[in-house]
């Protein structure tokens, strides 16, 4: 390979003396703007491939961080009293303790422990608690707001049995 390479470089005015064929500039340009728009067009493929992998993969990660319950929550009890979000607990809580018994060990103990935690024992425990002179208007508001709250945290704990 070496000797012809060799006896081309020796000897190139040998093969720049002959004239190029008529018209061979231009089929030459035409081979090389086919080959630029295929390698464009190529380009243009992969491109909105991993375009449409990126998408994809965003939002698999964004429904893995978020539960789809929390994505589409909706208030159960609405503008009812604190004795709805208790029950929706209760129903919960039976629910996360069904979900729970496929778990290991340690991670179903660490779930039920925080379930328990959060779980009130009455639905008039909170109530209980507050001073007697406030109206009985604020006692409603505060006690919904703290059972809409317990009950958004059940939420929470139950997601991470899914």
């Amino acid at each position: 390979m070496d000797k012809l390479k060799s006896f081309i470089q020796q000897n190139r005015e040998l093969f720049d003396s002959e004239p190029l064929p008529e018209g061979h500039e231009m089929r030459f340009m035409q081979k090389m703007e086919k080959r630029n728009s295929r390698k464009h067009n190529y380009l243009i493929y992969i491109s909105v491939a991993a375009l449409l992998l990126l998408v994809v993969t965003i939002g698999v990660r964004f429904l893995k961080e978020d539960s789809v319950s929390s994505l589409f929550y909706v208030d159960p009890c609405g503008g009812e009293s604190h004795t709805c979000y208790y029950d929706q607990m209760q129903k919960l809580s039976q629910q996360i303790e069904y979900n729970t018994r496929e778990l290991p060990d340690y991670k179903r103990q660490e779930i039920l422990m925080n379930m328990e935690s959060i779980m009130p024992r009455s639905a008039d425990e909170f109530s209980e608690m507050l001073p007697e002179d406030i109206s009985s208007k604020e006692s409603k508001r505060l006690n919904k707001e703290y059972y809409q709250q317990l009950y958004e945290g059940m939420i929470e704990l139950a997601s991470l049995t899914n």
